[in-house]
């Protein structure tokens, strides 16, 4: 029997998977949002994109995948979630300071994936753990 989802769990999972160092491509800011999505419900949205490693494998596979937010909806779509934000789906920011995911020297901020606590807060993956934002665009979920 499947456990529930609630927000209780979905945080359990967001300490677990993004208390690991930040790396890109094992636990980065997109691949840990699907980390957890696939811990709380069995499969991952995001199968067919990993195996990058670093910042330029990141930034090769989102140029080629026509960014983020684009990638992010082709994938969401293909694992057939839903659109809109539920507790345990997946989301798109396009902008999060409170991530701290800033790079190079003009400090381009990146978007991000977040994983939903409920709606109404969110988690991404920082630089130092993970952070939580009252905010998000679009929205997947199971």
């Amino acid at each position: 029997m499947a456990r529930a989802v609630t927000p209780e769990t979905v945080l359990a999972e967001v300490e677990r998977v993004m208390s690991r160092p930040f790396e890109w491509g094992p636990c980065d800011c997109c691949s840990a949002a699907c980390d957890v999505f696939a811990a709380l419900w069995g499969f991952d949205p995001m199968a067919a994109l990993r195996g990058y490693h670093g910042l330029m494998g990141a930034v090769r596979l989102l140029d080629h995948g026509g960014g983020l937010e684009e990638m992010a909806d082709r994938h969401a779509r293909r694992a057939g979630l839903r659109a809109g934000h539920a507790t345990g789906g997946l989301a798109f920011v396009h902008f999060a300071p409170e991530l701290g995911l800033l790079h190079g020297p003009r400090r381009v901020l990146l978007a991000s994936l977040l994983i939903c606590i409920q709606p109404g807060q969110w988690a991404g993956k920082s630089r130092n753990g993970f952070a939580i934002l009252r905010s998000a665009d679009k929205g997947w979920h199971a």
